[in-house]
């Protein structure tokens, strides 16, 4: 069976009807209801990489860091990022909801212990368990929604879930130039966020388990054979996936995320650390040039849904890489206020829709009883493993390279190498259903 190509070994429409008919779409009522209670985790995700984006030169200067230590600390914070893998490996086994209402309360505690940490270790730690369960937050919710939207607007779905960032975004650079300057400094940019999570953590009590994992859990029921195995036992099963016939697609979806990655880190980590030290930008310039590139990169997110349910996941996936690439390049290579500012919007609409697009195929390439754990192995363990260097790698080479500049436009090509192995490998998953998708592995 050719796995570049699921549509060759489809169903028959006898064979699809039974899993069409058992997970037909709810309510448009309650899939906005679900969605809302969900946009959150983008809405602080946003927020929380942005101040951190911005924070970095306030950050660097409290705790007396050169470049190689900024790195080094913000590689250790993106493994946190890695360790949501076993939080969300626990989705596959009690469930879809427990998961989303548990990591939301677990963020807003380590946040409150980043403002009050008084140190570079203790901040590095509790920032680093924050970003455990807002990454295994935002996993979980990429995996509701594209269990319970129609087939048709999965794609759709997982755009909108991403574009409410920009409301963070725009929270954490409008407020950056006020609080940041204040008595209360980047310590009170965390401090900001803890009465909204724990209103969404009340909130989410309406939210329902998946019909998918309800389904698989009465499966279970029935089935003794199919019921969680222990915890040890069930860590040693969530390396199935690389050992399965999923194997391929698992390993494809992790590399493109790490082409992402290299777009992603660089931006994330040392932009306001770039505008302000190497270009003599102020706080308010570069608050105001992130809330404009997000406002702007938006977009992105729309034009990635989009062109995913109507032009393919294939070109759009490979779009967006591309033009990433190229505008991480010129970011980090001009010197002049409009060149940069130009660059970092065009920088954060194509990653915005890289990210739209590879979350996309990310949740749909796998089965419903594997689907957490191969997101999560593929989005947050071996996905992450360029983001997780490439900034320590960056912090390094600045010296040798001769500035930060430089040392970006060395790893800027990692996301035109993803574009071409979504075109060699990728299979094309628009209009197909989640069971036909599966199907077309194991046949």
């Amino acid at each position: 069976m050719d796995q570049r190509n699921p549509s060759a070994a489809r169903p028959s429409p006898e064979a699809a009807r039974p899993a069409a008919e058992a997970f037909a779409a709810r309510p448009d009522r309650y899939l906005w209801v679900m969605l809302g209670l969900l946009m959150s985790v983008t809405v602080f995700e946003g927020y929380d990489v942005t101040i951190f984006h911005l924070c970095t030169p306030d950050i660097a200067r409290t705790f007396h860091m050169d470049d190689a230590a900024v790195g080094l600390m913000a590689s250790i914070v993106r493994f946190g990022g890695m360790l949501a893998f076993f939080v969300v490996v626990m989705s596959d086994r009690v469930g879809r909801k427990p998961v989303v209402a548990a990591t939301v309360l677990l963020y807003a505690l380590f946040t409150f212990l980043t403002a009050v940490s008084r140190g570079l270790v203790t901040f590095t730690i509790f920032q680093a368990s924050a970003q455990i369960f807002l990454s295994a937050e935002f996993a979980v919710a990429v995996i509701m929604i594209s269990e319970e939207f129609p087939d048709s607007s999965r794609g759709r779905g997982v755009a909108v879930l991403n574009m409410v960032g920009l409301i963070g975004v725009i929270a954490g650079g409008g407020l950056y130039g006020v609080i940041a300057d204040s008595h209360f400094g980047w310590r009170g940019m965390y401090l900001l966020g803890i009465a909204p999570l724990l209103l969404v953590a009340f909130l989410r009590r309406n939210l329902r388990e998946t019909r998918r994992f309800a389904a698989l859990a009465e499966e279970r029921m029935k089935n003794p054979q199919l019921a969680p195995r222990p915890m040890l036992s069930a860590l040693r099963q969530a390396i199935r996936p690389l050992r399965g016939p999923y194997r391929g697609r698992l390993l494809l979806v992790a590399l493109l995320w790490n082409s992402v990655g290299l777009v992603g880190a660089p931006a994330v980590t040392f932009f306001s650390l770039y505008a302000k030290r190497d270009h003599h930008w102020t706080s308010t310039e570069v608050g105001h040039a992130i809330v404009l590139a997000y406002l702007v990169g938006t977009l992105g997110h729309l034009a990635a849904g989009w062109m995913l349910d109507r032009v393919g996941r294939k070109l759009t996936t490979s779009f967006t890489y591309v033009v990433g690439a190229v505008a991480m390049l010129a970011l980090f290579q001009t010197g002049s206020h409009r060149a940069m500012l130009l660059s970092m919007v065009v920088t954060v609409f194509a990653f915005q829709g890289a990210r739209t697009a590879t979350a996309t195929y990310s949740a749909e390439l796998f089965p419903t009883e594997i689907r957490a754990t191969s997101y999560s192995m593929t989005v947050q363990l071996l996905g992450q493993i360029a983001a997780l260097l490439t900034p320590f790698t960056i912090g390094m080479l600045s010296h040798t390279l001769g500035g930060l500049g430089n040392a970006v436009a060395a790893v800027s090509a990692g996301p035109v190498i993803g574009a071409a192995l979504v075109m060699m490998f990728a299979p094309e998953t628009r209009g197909l259903k989640l069971e036909e998708l599966s199907a077309a592995v194991v046949d």
